[in-house]
């Protein structure tokens, strides 16, 4: 195996952060009442899921980047539509 390049830890990070944003929005939205407990539910498995197909997958930068990115704006849109 190759060792990473600089690139793809940063993308990883990018990633990371991305995925550890969307936790906190998840986790004080469900605090605040914002969102129904299934939409909270059903965030949690998909973060969940993306974040460890992320760790397995994390030198393929555009799918994690995608993945991350991804999710974020579910998140955004899914909320504003159940809120």
């Amino acid at each position: 195996m190759t060792e990473p390049t600089p690139r793809q830890v940063l993308y990883a990070i990018v990633a990371g952060a991305f995925w550890a944003v969307v936790a906190t929005l998840v986790i004080g939205s469900a605090v605040a009442g914002v969102s129904p407990a299934w939409w909270t539910q059903l965030m949690a498995v998909l973060l969940v899921g993306s974040l460890l197909w992320g760790v397995a997958n994390w030198r393929r930068t555009a799918p994690l980047l995608i993945t991350s990115i991804g999710l974020f704006l579910f998140w955004t849109l899914g909320t504003l539509i159940v809120a």
